[in-house]
């Protein structure tokens, strides 16, 4: 149910309607917002600044409510000046009707520029799969240059209720910035944000803060009662990659005449009931297909696995709810006929079926937004999309169909923890949906190399369970490069060699796990000149395919805190058999565990003399890293990065490799190498030791010595080498 609902919170930029007309602002005039340049100095780095964003709201009688918002917005850099190049608000046509009062910018010097005739249009908000009463208006001011200010000011009036007699917003004091182009957002500082609520004096209201202890300054008279909140000197919030959901630090109120559920509750039950009339008559098609789809089940997991299968696979995702308002669902005749339907639609349908199987199932209000709230003590209609809860004596379910690639059922990660309100009839009842644990989202990676003839090559598949599954189906499917993915998944795990072929189960298929395979052919000729051969793995290689830490920001530029909302678990055995018939297993270089209070890595290993089997898990959980704590991941990591490496070496049994003692120190230094890098570990420390005793000041020497303590795993004698080639100015 992708329904925008008329909520009063920060980052909707509010709403109107395309033509604009003469309208008094309720703002500062021309001089006053000359003159909060100077107090936004402060602030001139940013590159934009609100001197002011104001918003007044008045609720009648009828809980229908008419507000105007204003905004006053000072450009200080090229960059701000592109990001606010289009202006836009988006409203609901259903239930509100909207109009820019005027559009404008103001020079450094006090001219003042209107926005033209031409330079405003209304098009759908939505896009893609969504046919609705969404619409956006999209405008653009001239002169709009460094040192100039852009003002303008829209008004809405509701027409039409969404629950009769009630009333609840979400208010806000935030400018957030969408910039599309960039797949991004910017939240600007202000100088001033205020709201102001005027209401009749006998309407109830409820409030509820987040964020903020901010009380209002209340006005009564015999009519009406007036509230107003205002903040000043709001700095910007920083954006970064992986950073908390911006709503989870900015200042909201939410207001609404509801002190409980119960109206919601009988308001959606009232828009269902209809929608589910008839499917139990003898006649009925949905009856029909109950019928059908439950022949032979005898649980009540049977039927409900049945009934999202169908779904999935016969109920496209479209919403068709044009001049509906978007929260009255289509019958589930009409839904099953359409072969077509949104959220609420195929929760409806859901509803329907399960329950001519005796499986009880409820619509389920959620907000797919993780960083939305919703409190016990007032009700407010903060939701944006339906699921389905089902109960049964096995336990309960979530239900999402309107994602193409989820297998059952269905339930994005990015929903766990989140509040619901499942609608029962009852008063509803607000439930969280259960957390995931790293268990609950594993990618397993089979890494099997063989010989062909004497050609190396390798294996590597990949099979998954939950959300890391429909992440890559849905990469897979939708991407018209299908052989790029692949690689690109896959060839980390090869040393980034180009791959040979790949295989892939077909990812609209949900009901089959998803597998994606691939070969790499010819990596090298295991020639009779080898006598030694290296099989080497950079675990490190797990967090670039999983994670975002193989790219992350240097602890200095880091402001937010760093927020892991999906855990993952990743399994990785790799598979090396003996070159030769003869060979011997001579170094078992497994690498090491690694735990720290962020993740860790566990491995373990079957070896012989004929094959070995090495396993590594490594398990992230969901977590909230604090910007203090981040200094201490990255360097974990990057500790990580540098010491991950497994690695065997066979040798032929009875190999000889004729050698000639060498003379001169460059001659001895290069042989220690030759040592270390033909896998002679146990010689090489043996070797380098001698020469760190006749050469105690050749960095060069040291730091070879640190390579061979490492190899055997005296890290700290390892450690003591390195920094004594590093004070004999050994630069490596």
């Amino acid at each position: 149910m992708v329904v925008k609902v008329r909520i009063l919170i920060a980052f909707l930029c509010f709403c109107c309607s395309g033509a604009m007309a003469a309208a008094p602002s309720i703002g500062p005039d021309v001089d006053t917002l000359l003159s909060l340049r100077a107090d936004a100095a402060r602030f001139a780095d940013k590159g934009a600044v609100l001197l002011s964003r104001l918003n007044e709201i008045e609720v009648n009688e009828q809980r229908l409510e008419k507000a105007r918002y204003y905004r006053a917005i000072y450009l200080t850099n090229e960059e701000a000046v592109s990001d606010y190049s289009k202006l836009v608000t988006t409203y609901n046509a259903y239930y509100h009707t909207s109009k820019i009062d005027f559009a404008r910018v103001i020079t450094a010097s006090g001219e003042v520029y209107e926005m033209q005739p031409d330079a405003i249009s209304e098009v759908a908000a939505n896009s893609d799969d969504y046919l609705d009463d969404m619409k956006r208006i999209e405008f653009a001011v001239p002169q709009l240059k460094v040192g100039n200010i852009i003002e303008y000011q829209f008004s809405e009036e509701q027409i039409t209720p969404i629950i009769d007699n009630q009333w609840s917003a979400l208010l806000g004091f935030r400018y957030i910035k969408f910039l599309p182009q960039k797949n991004w957002v910017r939240t600007d500082p202000m100088l001033t944000s205020r709201v102001q609520l005027s209401v009749p004096a006998d309407m109830p209201l409820t409030f509820k803060n987040r964020n903020t202890d901010l009380q209002p300054q209340v006005t009564k008279t015999t009519d009406t009662i007036e509230y107003v909140w205002q903040l000043n000197n709001l700095d910007s919030i920083t954006t970064e990659s992986g950073m908390p959901p911006i709503d989870s630090m900015q200042p909201t109120i939410y207001a609404s005449t509801m002190d409980n559920w119960q109206a919601i509750d009988n308001w959606y039950s009232t828009l269902l009931e209809p929608a589910l009339s008839g499917v139990d008559e003898p006649d009925s098609k949905v009856k029909a297909l109950a019928t059908k789809l439950f022949s032979g089940l005898t649980t009540e997991a049977e039927k409900v696995r049945a009934v999202f299968e169908y779904i999935q696979k016969n109920i496209r995702y479209i919403g068709a709810h044009v001049n509906r308002g978007g929260y009255q669902p289509h019958t589930a005749a009409e839904v099953l006929q359409n072969a077509y339907g949104d959220c609420k639609d195929q929760t409806t349908l859901i509803v329907a079926l399960l329950r001519l199987g005796g499986v009880e199932a409820y619509p389920t209000l959620v907000n797919t937004y993780t960083g939305s709230e919703v409190y016990n003590e007032v009700a407010t209609l903060n939701f944006n999309h339906m699921i389905t809860y089902v109960v049964t004596q096995s336990g309960g379910y979530w239900l999402d169909t309107s994602g193409t690639t989820g297998a059952f059922p269905g339930l994005s990660a990015l929903l766990a923890n989140q509040q619901t309100f499942v609608v029962n009839g009852q008063g509803g009842a607000l439930k969280t949906i259960p957390a995931i644990q790293p268990e609950d989202n594993v990618a397993n990676v089979a890494i099997d190399y063989r010989l062909d003839d004497n050609a190396m090559g390798v294996t590597v598949t990949m099979t998954f369970t939950g959300q890391v599954e429909t992440n890559l189906r849905n990469y897979y499917q939708f991407s018209p490069e299908k052989r790029a993915v692949a690689e690109q998944i896959l060839a980390p795990f090869v040393h980034e060699n180009r791959l040979t072929s790949y295989t892939a189960t077909d990812p609209a298929d949900i009901a089959t796990p998803f597998v994606l395979r691939g070969e790499f052919n010819n990596l090298l000729e295991v020639t009779e000149e080898i006598e030694r051969f290296h099989f080497t793995f950079q675990n490190a290689q797990i967090l670039k395919v999983f994670t975002g830490f193989a790219s992350m920001q240097p602890p200095a530029e880091r402001h937010q805190s760093l927020f892991i909302q999906i855990p993952i678990t990743v399994n990785v055995t790799s598979t090396y058999p003996a070159p030769w018939a003869d060979a011997k297993l001579t170094y078992k270089g497994q690498a090491k565990n690694y735990q720290n209070p962020f993740f860790e890595i566990t491995h373990s290993a079957d070896m012989s003399d004929s094959e070995v089997v090495s396993k590594s898990t490594f398990v992230l959980n969901a977590q909230t890293i604090s910007v203090s704590e981040y200094a201490e991941l990255y360097h974990a990591v990057d500790a990580f990065q540098k010491d991950s490496e497994s690695l065997y070496v066979f040798e032929r049994t009875g190999s000889a490799i004729q050698e000639t003692e060498p003379q001169s120190l460059p001659e001895q230094i290069a042989h220690g190498r030759s040592l270390l890098d033909n896998g002679r570990f146990d010689e090489a420390l043996s070797y380098i030791e001698g020469l760190a005793g006749d050469h105690a000041d050749n960095g060069e020497v040291q730091f070879l010595l640190g390579i061979a303590q490492g190899f055997q795993g005296n890290d700290e004698l390892s450690e003591s080498a390195f920094k004594r080639a590093e004070a004999l100015g050994y630069q490596y």
